[in-house]
């Protein structure tokens, strides 16, 4: 997660998020206070709407009294297009409801917390066994797969309301997904296509746990093509997180961290879903690219879902580390589509 450097950085560039403290006795998700402050444009200072092959759809600053409120490294949204499960890096469920206004994103509502669980019912209090990095509904509907960088672990939690009630259960990975490094490892879950040649099985990518020819390690979970593949890695770019677009692409949310001034990047890529499969090397063109010129943090969290106009609506969110000098920003997009060459 390279925590130490992001504190350093942003430590001098970023805003300070609310804090508090309160208390949660009942089991299950329980309610939570969570504030919001829109962001009117995604540069610092231009009004300009298209990144890349995106439209930013508005943007918001989430912050809590809630002690412990924040760390969000994984999210994922429900067919509806509105109501959401995030997971937290400290083992805890986020879920609520977001709301647009004319297609734009203006809050979110119905927001509850609760502990993730372990095998045995028990919440997630060691911090190896509750990095939870990244979260995908399961397309059944019944539950979600979530992953788990330090431990290196790929869960299930069966659930249809309550994701705090639900108790872990192992989901077994390929044999080739032995040896990941600690802390570098299983950052990505994705679920593949029940139509496509992968027929909804998970797909796992590694957030730096590289090949001997320095790409990511990634794997399909299960099925006939069960195995490993890889992601080639360039410019220096962590993969984390990463979601299926409807026409089977695999999109991937990468970050970069540098030195100061420099600070951290963000950047969209996509990938031929119909090229996954074992063996197989892939590489695939930067869909978005954004620095500290644009409202970004520690983005960590993706989301792929269908607007009314049945446009592929992109939702990310950042993980602020649980430090004060960070910020939880909730950021939305619209792809329009890969940039038409112009002819000189």
């Amino acid at each position: 997660m390279r925590r130490a450097v992001l504190s350093l950085f942003l430590a001098a560039v970023l805003p300070i998020a609310a804090t508090g403290a309160a208390s949660q006795t009942k089991p299950g998700m329980a309610p939570i206070d969570v504030h919001v402050e829109p962001i009117a444009s995604f540069g610092r200072v231009s009004p300009e709407t298209q990144f890349g092959e995106f439209e930013f759809r508005g943007g918001l600053v989430l912050s809590s009294p809630m002690k412990g409120f924040g760390g969000l490294s994984g999210f994922d949204v429900r067919p509806n297009g509105t109501d959401f499960v995030a997971v937290s890096d400290r083992g805890k469920w986020f879920s609520g409801r977001l709301v647009r206004n004319a297609g734009r994103l203006t809050g979110i509502e119905a927001t509850r917390w609760g502990p993730m669980r372990d095998i045995r019912g028990r919440p997630l209090t060691r911090r190896v066994r509750s990095d939870a990095e990244s979260v995908r509904l399961a397309s059944s509907g019944n539950g979600a797969y979530v992953t788990f960088e330090q431990s290196n672990d790929l869960k299930f939690y069966a659930f249809t309301r309550d994701p705090a009630l639900a108790r872990a259960e192992i989901v077994a990975v390929p044999r080739a997904a032995r040896g990941l490094v600690a802390n570098q490892g299983l950052e990505t879950v994705a679920v593949a296509p029940l139509g496509g040649p992968l027929a909804g099985s998970p797909v796992l990518v590694t957030e730096r746990s590289l090949d001997a020819d320095g790409n990511h390690r990634a794997f399909i979970v299960s099925g006939k093509q069960a195995g490993a593949f890889s992601i080639v890695r360039s410019d220096d770019y962590d993969v984390t997180d990463g979601a299926f677009m409807p026409n089977g692409d695999l999109l991937l949310l990468e970050r970069k961290v540098s030195a100061l001034p420099i600070g951290v990047n963000m950047r969209l890529r996509r990938i031929a879903g119909d090229a996954i499969r074992p063996g197989a090397v892939l590489d695939g063109p930067v869909a978005l690219e954004a620095a500290m010129s644009e409202q970004i943090d520690n983005m960590e969290g993706l989301a792929v879902s269908t607007d009314p106009d049945g446009k592929t609506r992109v939702t990310i969110v950042s993980d602020d580390n649980l430090n004060p000098l960070q910020r939880t920003l909730l950021l939305e997009f619209v792809w329009t589509g890969p940039a038409v060459a112009v002819a000189e």
